[in-house]
């Protein structure tokens, strides 16, 4: 196994990566949920689309949106946090568009907020986009 372990090592470290060029700078604005345990499929199905609906948004690059999940053998550290979502801008001030735009200020009233059992938590980082490769 430990033969197995090292040749995967090698041929990770032999990927190579590249640094965006600095406009390829952007944001990352990470949302948990903590969801109700009744949530309906409707319900759920509602939250999904009406996220995805927000890459609309100017500013938008990219979303993604999903239960967490825990394997058996993995600690569960979500703190309750069942559903996640993270989407992807080109800029702070683009941020703060969608932070501020009617669509964003409409999903989070009419799909996200009637299906939460608890306290969103939000995160936002400026990064670098890194590409991987061989």
């Amino acid at each position: 196994q430990l033969v197995g372990h090292l040749s995967t090592v090698a041929s990770f470290t032999k990927w190579k990566w590249k640094m965006a060029e600095p406009s390829e700078r952007g944001v990352d604005h990470v949302i948990l949920l903590k969801i109700r345990d009744d949530a309906t499929p409707e319900e759920l199905q509602r939250l999904e689309e009406g996220t995805y609906s927000l890459k609309a948004i100017p500013g938008v690059v990219a979303i993604t949106i999903g239960p967490s999940f825990v394997e058996d053998w993995m600690d569960d550290r979500r703190q309750g946090y069942n559903y996640c979502v993270r989407v992807r801008l080109c800029s702070k001030e683009a941020l703060r568009i969608y932070n501020d735009h009617d669509l964003h200020v409409k999903v989070k009233k009419e799909c996200i907020l009637p299906v939460l059992n608890g306290p969103i938590l939000a995160v936002d980082w400026e990064s670098p986009l890194v590409l991987g490769g061989n």
